[in-house]
């Protein structure tokens, strides 16, 4: 069972389901490098084993192996999910200090989804601004959706706004939701005509249940 092969066992029992034969698999190579090592911190991370990434992030680096810009993207990710703000915070601050890598959209879109998820909207807000690149609609949306579920938006600028896809009727929708949360509803209402004017439509949701 050397890396290579297991690596893909893992992989392929994830992509099955069976979280607990790809562990065995993982746990039987007889050596492990970061591929493997980051591969299974992504698969306990889509199932939201957010502790035993950390676990696992720890062994890897206990034994030699230095994380990269994708290993801290998986932790991130898992600490987002499960709302552990503390350690996200220490992850990212360890990342930039530690490994001197310098963080992607992805890395700070973990951090506004981590705030945010927790209630911290300013703090996410804070975040957003500060991006030496441009938030993407992805970001954005993650953000708007916080301010929604918590009621509660840090003098929201237009200039954010505009940033959001202009021909996705959903970002309209969230957006006028956002503006309704603080009573803002003159520019609420300006958003749903404008959207109205465009002929834009919500997609609504579905579910897809394969037997």
């Amino acid at each position: 069972m050397d890396v290579a092969l297991g690596t893909a066992l893992l992989d392929m029992y994830a992509k099955c389901g069976k979280i607990d034969e790809a562990v065995v698999v993982f746990n039987s190579m007889d050596g492990k490098n970061l591929q493997s090592c980051t591969v299974m911190m992504s698969v306990l991370a889509d199932h939201g084993r957010a502790k035993d990434v950390i676990s696992l992030f720890n062994q890897m680096e206990d034994m030699g192996l230095e994380p990269d810009s994708l290993a801290f993207a998986v932790i991130l990710s898992a600490c987002s999910h499960t709302g552990f703000v503390c350690e996200g915070r220490r992850y990212f601050d360890r990342m930039v200090r530690m490994y001197g890598i310098k963080p992607s959209v992805e890395h700070y879109g973990c951090m506004v989804d981590l705030l945010g998820r927790s209630g911290l909207i300013q703090e996410a807000y804070d975040i957003i601004k500060g991006m030496p690149m441009e938030p993407n609609d992805v970001i954005l949306r993650s953000f708007l959706a916080a301010c929604r579920n918590h009621g509660w938006v840090p003098s929201l600028d237009v200039d954010l706004l505009s940033k959001l896809e202009s021909e996705l009727g959903a970002n309209y929708v969230l957006t006028a939701n956002v503006f309704s949360t603080c009573a803002s509803w003159k520019d609420a209402n300006n958003i749903r005509v404008a959207m109205k004017q465009k002929g834009l439509e919500k997609i609504p949701g579905c579910s897809w249940v394969e037997v």
